[in-house]
């Protein structure tokens, strides 16, 4: 390697290193955080006029490349066709503002009796973050439970890594009926449930969790460390008549 492409590769690497000023002899690295979400390092775009990082960058350009019959092709995937059309316009103005203005990687934590509208306002809430730009996943604790207990059959079709490594990456995910069945049933699926909440945490992923149980209600009668994960989650309670008989 000749003089040159060593000089090179040294500004290659610091360039690579995020930038930090000194406080007291300790770096604070909080100078470096993206200007948008404020979790990850940033990195100037290629205009230099953001300073966001790559996550989120990512969720820009696919917000503008993004064309509503795409869009709807999505969400149609994401959600069952009962709730496909479901919109923010159709909540409560204040369930509806403190969906939208929740802070970056804040996770969400709704409860109410059956038929109050959780699963709805959790479908709504999937299309407006499709249509922003994020990539979204569903789904139904039941089915959770079943999927974990095919990874412990003697031919699995997926490994239990296989099923949750993706619910630990995609932006937003949205875990609908938790705390139906009883614990007994469903330990090892609570386990592995824990595990991806506590990695999203980590990374500042957020968690959209609905149940017909309270936070409490859950530590008790099914797993206090979920519970105990979720004490820190924007806590909404639907309330009002079963929508399904309306």
């Amino acid at each position: 390697m000749d003089n040159l492409q060593k000089a090179n590769k040294r500004v290659h690497k610091q360039q690579a290193k995020p930038e930090a000023t000194k406080i007291g002899g300790l770096l604070n690295l909080s100078d470096n955080l993206c200007e948008n979400c404020g979790h990850r390092y940033r990195h100037a775009d290629e205009t230099g006029r953001r300073a966001w990082c790559s996550r989120c960058m990512t969720v820009y350009r696919r917000k503008g490349s993004l064309k509503p019959d795409t869009a709807e092709v999505i969400i149609s995937k994401t959600v069952e066709p009962l709730y496909v059309a479901a919109s923010l316009d159709d909540l409560d103005d204040v369930v509806a503002e403190k969906l939208t203005t929740l802070s970056p990687g804040r996770d969400v934590f709704m409860f109410g009796t059956v038929g109050a509208g959780k699963t709805h306002a959790m479908a709504a809430l999937i299309r407006h973050y499709v249509y922003e730009g994020f990539e979204c996943r569903r789904i139904n604790f039941d089915d959770f439970c079943v999927e974990v207990r095919s990874t412990m059959t003697p031919a699995p079709t997926q490994t239990e890594w296989d099923l949750i490594k993706p619910m630990k990456e995609i932006d937003k995910l949205f875990i609908d009926d938790l705390g139906i069945r009883a614990k007994q049933e469903t330990d090892f699926a609570y386990v592995t449930l824990y595990s991806i909440l506590n990695k999203r945490q980590e990374r500042r992923l957020p968690t959209f969790i609905s149940s017909n149980k309270n936070i409490q209600q859950l530590g008790q009668q099914f797993d206090a460390r979920i519970a105990s994960r979720l004490s820190t989650a924007e806590v909404i309670e639907l309330r009002g008549k079963d929508r399904r008989k309306e």
